[in-house]
């Protein structure tokens, strides 16, 4: 059981590219949606290569997810009526797990 489930009161698809087709257009592949919860915020943070950038919204989701946060994914929110409504795109992945801790294991992504 996730000890955090409760928490998670939004929900997001993550677009990743798949490569380019025969006639140059980009595809694309979507998740199932991710329940989670969202976090509208301007931070710093440092992407992969160490460079500080300007973050703007934080997911934070079970571990299961980690792996779908691809570096430079799109990362939708899911509205109530089901439209998709772009967050950003993953600069940053961080898995939390405690281990024999037994304190909340979670995955934040930041988005920019």
């Amino acid at each position: 059981m996730d000890e955090l489930e409760e928490f998670y009161v939004h929900q997001v698809v993550v677009r990743a590219s798949k490569g380019v087709n025969g006639n140059g257009e980009d595809i694309c592949e979507e998740s199932a949606a991710i329940p989670c919860f969202i976090n509208d915020q301007s931070k710093l943070v440092r992407d992969k290569q160490g460079q500080q950038i300007v973050g703007s919204t934080t997911i934070t989701c079970n571990n299961q997810y980690a792996p779908l946060f691809q570096q430079d994914s799109e990362v939708l929110q899911v509205m109530d009526d089901g439209t998709k409504v772009l967050k950003g795109r993953v600069v940053l992945v961080n898995v939390a797990d405690s281990g024999s801790l037994g304190l909340p294991d979670h995955t934040t992504v930041s988005l920019a």
